[in-house]
């Protein structure tokens, strides 16, 4: 019997499945020969009838391994840089300088943000997968490892706030996340700041694009609730960054109410936006090259679903002269993208359109550019 990772009920959905899809998405990948042979795994996306919980049923933990190769940056987005900041400024909100605690804090790019402020006593962030120097500054200390109960232990007792921004999405087993932190904040009465894709996002942009292996754990903001509430944290939830992401305040609470039922969920339009883009794509070769804008997540789906795709354009340095896991897309700058002919350009994520659109414009670019999105699909932002 299947059950919930969230909530435990054993009736769902299986909405979508896909037989070969990369093991992780934000790798660099030298060699076209290499991106071909890259692991892959399956997908089994399932959506839970008792929470809207989703998550992939086939995923295995040890297909994962986040070694040097693995760079999720998007650093060089300065879109990005002020929802890193806007969210820092969220937290720095609480009085005086804070002592703060991040689980599955990656390389320390959002404690960095915080300790620019000067508002911090200190930080330790735990991540597993760092691999960055353990004292990222004078007062954050990286431990790479996870956050459990005997981590835990180790801890000062002058924490004030604990964070997990962008990690939950990949555990399997999210009940045991949540509680072995719960257990930490309930004890110590302290507050609980989360950030999280949202999953009804997904679904109301038919965004077939951002079902992919790493991404095992997908909530929405009633399940998030009933999975905090259920191990006795209350809290609100706050639409963020184009509204793809959740902000989740959360504090313990003695009776955290748990939200009523949630309606039906429509899935149908994930396959019908796929088949949008692959006849899409087909149109656009006519006039030359396409380009997706994007070598993260967005991009590494949407180019081995879709056939055409020329060249992934992405700021990231480190990933310009590589190539996408599976597909073997080369990733090139925006200069090397535009002295190849890229024709078409379609924006993997509608947060950085202007960004992207204003940079071209000063390129001198003359082609179409699209928006990936389902509401924007019949946009095209130039031409």
């Amino acid at each position: 019997m299947i059950r919930c990772p969230a909530c435990l009920n054993d009736s769902h959905d299986v909405i979508l499945t896909r037989d070969r899809v990369p093991v992780l998405q934000n790798v660099i990948v030298p060699t076209p020969q290499e991106a071909l042979n890259f692991a892959v795994a399956k997908l089994r996306i399932c959506l839970c009838h008792g929470c809207g919980f989703v998550w992939n049923a086939d995923f295995d933990p040890a297909a994962i391994d986040y070694d040097a190769q693995y760079n999720n940056s998007v650093q060089q987005s300065q879109v990005y840089r002020a929802h890193q900041q806007a969210m820092a400024e969220r937290i720095l909100r609480r009085p005086g300088n804070l002592f703060c605690l991040e689980v599955g804090c990656g390389e320390g790019e959002f404690l960095k943000v915080l300790s620019a402020s000067g508002r911090l006593r200190g930080a330790i962030g735990f991540d597993p997968a760092h691999k960055g120097s353990y004292l990222l500054d004078a007062s954050v200390h990286v431990i790479r490892g996870y956050f459990d109960e005997a981590a835990a232990a180790t801890l000062p007792d002058d924490i004030d706030v604990v964070i997990s921004r962008h990690t939950i999405e990949h555990i399997p087993d999210p009940r045991a996340f949540i509680a072995s932190i719960a257990t930490y904040v309930k004890k110590r009465r302290l507050p609980l700041f989360l950030e999280t894709p949202d999953v009804n996002w997904i679904f109301r942009n038919n965004a077939f694009e951002d079902f992919f292996y790493e991404h095992c754990s997908l909530f929405s903001p009633r399940s998030m609730t009933m999975l905090l509430a259920e191990f006795g944290l209350e809290c609100t939830v706050h639409a963020v960054y184009g509204e793809q992401y959740m902000w989740i305040e959360a504090r313990p609470a003695d009776t955290a109410a748990k939200p009523a039922a949630f309606d039906a969920i429509a899935y149908d339009g994930i396959a019908r936006s796929l088949d949008f883009w692959t006849a899409k794509v087909q149109a656009l070769k006519a006039d030359g090259p396409v380009a997706v804008w994007g070598a993260a997540s967005k991009g590494v789906t949407f180019s081995l679903l879709i056939d055409g795709i020329d060249f992934a354009i992405d700021l990231n340095p480190s990933k310009q002269g590589c190539y996408m896991p599976v597909s073997a897309t080369p990733i090139v700058s925006p200069e090397t993208a535009l002295s190849q002919g890229v024709a078409s350009i379609i924006v993997m994520n509608v947060n950085y359109a202007r960004e992207i659109a204003d940079q071209l414009e000063t390129m001198g670019w003359k082609g179409k550019l699209l928006l990936l999105q389902d509401q924007m699909q019949k946009q095209q932002l130039w031409n």
